[in-house]
């Protein structure tokens, strides 16, 4: 778990150096497929769904393979990115 936890520590430190996050351009129809669980799974939060479509392209961009990963799993694996991702989403 501490390994994990370093990891995910690093990937967000590059991301915020680089500026980085997966492009929903360039989006596989596996990675589409996971965003939209995720934004079926956050409906009950009442946020309109470009605000729901940043945060969960966002969160998708911290793991390279996210498809056995729930949103609500990847919020509690890796709290910054949670954070980062709402404030960069517009989630108020």
């Amino acid at each position: 778990m501490k390994h994990t936890s370093l990891l995910a520590a690093f990937v967000l430190a590059a991301a915020l150096t680089t500026g980085t996050i997966a492009s929903a351009a360039k989006l596989s129809t596996a990675d589409a497929a996971w965003i939209g669980k995720c934004m079926d799974q956050l409906k009950r939060e009442n946020a309109n769904k470009t605000v729901l479509r940043k945060y969960c392209v966002c969160m998708h961009g911290y793991f390279d393979d996210n498809a056995d990963v729930s949103q609500s799993d990847m919020e509690h694996m890796f709290p910054p990115a949670h954070r980062l991702c709402v404030r960069r989403s517009g989630w108020k």
